[in-house]
C-alpha cells in the first residue's frame, strides 16, 4: 500500500501553450494542508495561468491535478468549487447591491418549499452570521456591499468561501487596497484559519507580506518552477534574484543631493471638500515629493484637486508662479499636467485600443499632415516611446488589455511624456507591479526627475516613499503632519507621524 501523500493538493508537470507564448512551462506546484502557502513571480510568470488552471478557468496541455492524492479533472469554475477550491481575487466579484447576507449564500440558500422556492431568511440571517464570526467580522448583514470597506468587503469574500467549505483558499494581491491597520487584520484572520486547519495560497507583489505570515514560497520565473523554499531559510534578495534573473534590483535609499529647480506646483490653503482641509506645499522641477499616510488620509483627494477631476471648496493652486484657474482635467493637460491614477485598468488606459491609440489619445496632432493622421509618424512616436521606457511589445497594434502590469503602467507613463507634462502626479503608480518591473519604473522616475519634471507621488509602501523622494509630505486625517527631507527620514518617524 502506497504511503499517504504530504500535500492537500499537487500540480504537476503543468504545460499551458498559446500561440506564439508559453504560459506555463512543466510547473510544479505543491502545498501541503493548514499552511500558508505564497505564490511569488514577476508580471508575466505565469502565477496567473497557474491559478485559472486550478480553478477551472483555463484547461492545460500536459500535467497532472490530484487533491489528497487522488487525481481530479477541472475543466469549469464548477468543478473547482465543488473540489473545494475558492478563489478571492483582487478585485473582488462580490454583488454590490444584494445585502451581506445575501452575499454569502448566494446560490446555495436554505429554501422554506422548495417546490415554490421560498428562502429561509432566519436561516440566511443565521448562516451569514456563522460565516462573518469566522473572520471576526461584525457588521449588518442587511447592510449592502456597496456601502462597506474594502477590508470588510475582503473578509465577506474569505467568509463566502469559509461557508462552501472550501479546503483552498486563493487570495490574489487581497492588501492591494488595504491600510497598514486593515492588513494587519486581515493577516490576524489568515493565521487564525492556518491554526484551525485552513490551507490558504498567498499571491503578492509585497515581500516584507510574504515573510511575515507565509510559511513556504514557490517561485515562478518566465512560466518556469523556479523552486520550493521554507520562508525562514530563503532571503529577500534569494527571491528577487529568482524572480527576476538578476542580482541587485533592491531599491536603495535616495541620497542624491536635490539642485532645487524653480517652483513648479504651489498650493495655498486648499480644501478638496472632502476628506483634506488646509493644504499648503510645493513642489519644485526636478523634485521628487512623496505623499505618504494610511489609505484614506486624503492623499488621492488632494491629486484629483490639482488635476481638476473635483471642485476646491477653498483655496489657491499655483503653477510655475501663476495662479491656476484649473476647472476640469483638459484645463490641467493643457497647463502641463499629467495624471497617473491608482486604476490604471478603468481610469488610465483604454484597454480595448492598443499601443498606438493608447500613447497618442489626445495628442494625434503630432502625426498629422494636411489635417490627416499619418500612420508612419504614428507609428514612429509610439515606437519612440516603447524603446525609450522599455515596453516589452513587438506589436503596437496589441490590445493594452494584453500587456502586463508593468507595461501597462509604462503605456501611461508614455502617454503623458507624448503630452509634454512638465508635473506628473502619481497614485500609487507601482500598485500591483512585480519588484523587477517596479525597478524598470523607479529609475524612470529619477530620470524624469533629474530632466525637470516635477512629481507628485501617493504611495502606501513605506520603503518606496524612503527610497526615492527628495522630500516626504505625511498626511493624518487630510491633513500634512509633516514635511520631512528623505535623508532626515526614518521608517519610526513617519509611522507615528501617520498614527
Amino acid at each position: 500500500m502506497m504511503d499517504p501523500s504530504p500535500y492537500l493538493l499537487e500540480m504537476n508537470a503543468i504545460t499551458k501553450k498559446y500561440p506564439g507564448v508559453v504560459a506555463l512551462d512543466d510547473v510544479t506546484f505543491h502545498v501541503r494542508k493548514g499552511e500558508i502557502h505564497a505564490l511569488l513571480g514577476a508580471n508575466g510568470a505565469g502565477k496567473s495561468t497557474l491559478v485559472k488552471v486550478l480553478c477551472g478557468v483555463t484547461t492545460p496541455d500536459h500535467g497532472e491535478i490530484l487533491l489528497n492524492g487522488e487525481p481530479v479533472t477541472i475543466t469549469h469554475p464548477a468543478d473547482a468549487i465543488k473540489l473545494g477550491i475558492s478563489y478571492v481575487p483582487q478585485e473582488l466579484s462580490l454583488v454590490p447591491t444584494m445585502s451581506v447576507s445575501q452575499n454569502i449564500l448566494l446560490g446555495q440558500e436554505p429554501v422554506l418549499i422548495k417546490s415554490l422556492g421560498l428562502i429561509n431568511e432566519r436561516k440566511v440571517d443565521s448562516l451569514a452570521m456563522q460565516s462573518l464570526n469566522s473572520v471576526n467580522l461584525s457588521v449588518n448583514f442587511h447592510q449592502k456591499v456597496k456601502k462597506l470597506s474594502v477590508s470588510d468587503q475582503q473578509m465577506i469574500a474569505i467568509a463566502i468561501a469559509l461557508y462552501r467549505q472550501s479546503k483552498i483558499i486563493i487570495l490574489d494581491e487581497p492588501t492591494s487596497s488595504l491600510s497598514s491597520t486593515e492588513i494587519a487584520k486581515l493577516f490576524e484572520i489568515m493565521k487564525k484559519l492556518r491554526q484551525e486547519g485552513q490551507t490558504i495560497i498567498f499571491i503578492t507583489h509585497h515581500l516584507e507580506e510574504v515573510f511575515e505570515v507565509s510559511d513556504r514560497i514557490t517561485i515562478l520565473r518566465d512560466a518556469v518552477f523556479q523552486g520550493c523554499y521554507n520562508t525562514d531559510q530563503i532571503t529577500r534578495d534569494q527571491i528577487v534574484t529568482l524572480m527576476t534573473g538578476k542580482k541587485d534590483q533592491v531599491i536603495h535609499r535616495n541620497n542624491q543631493v536635490l539642485t532645487s529647480g524653480p517652483e513648479a506646483l504651489r498650493l495655498d490653503h486648499v480644501d478638496t471638500g472632502f476628506i483634506s482641509k488646509d493644504i499648503s506645499f510645493s513642489v519644485h522641477c526636478g523634485e521628487i515629493v512623496g505623499l505618504f499616510g494610511q489609505v484614506g488620509a486624503g492623499r488621492t483627494e488632494v491629486l484629483r484637486a490639482i488635476f481638476g477631476a473635483d471642485r476646491l471648496a477653498a483655496g489657491e493652486i499655483y503653477l510655475f508662479g501663476e495662479k491656476a484657474n484649473i476647472k476640469s482635467p483638459v484645463d490641467a493637460i493643457q497647463r502641463g499636467i499629467g495624471f497617473i491614477t491608482e486604476d490604471r485598468k478603468n481610469q488610465g488606459l483604454i484597454l480595448s485600443m492598443d499601443l498606438l491609440d493608447n500613447i497618442n489619445i489626445g495628442v494625434y496632432e503630432k502625426s498629422m499632415q494636411f489635417g490627416l493622421i499619418q500612420m508612419r509618424n504614428l507609428r514612429k512616436i509610439t515606437e519612440h516611446y516603447r524603446d525609450a521606457l522599455g515596453i516589452k511589445s513587438n506589436n503596437l497594434r496589441q490590445w493594452t488589455n494584453f500587456l502586463s502590469g508593468g507595461n501597462q503602467q509604462k503605456v501611461i507613463l508614455a502617454k503623458w511624456l507624448n503630452h509634454e507634462s512638465k508635473i506628473l502626479l502619481m497614485d500609487e503608480p507601482t500598485k500591483g507591479i512585480d519588484v523587477g518591473a517596479k525597478q524598470e519604473f523607479y529609475t524612470l522616475i529619477q530620470d524624469l526627475a533629474r530632466k525637470g519634471v516635477a512629481i507628485l507621488m501617493v504611495t502606501s509602501e513605506l520603503s518606496e516613499v524612503l527610497s526615492f523622494s527628495h522630500r516626504i509630505l505625511v498626511f493624518r486625517k487630510g491633513s500634512i503632519v509633516g514635511d520631512i527631507s528623505a535623508k532626515d527620514a526614518t521608517e519610526e518617524k513617519i509611522m507615528s507621524m501617520t498614527l
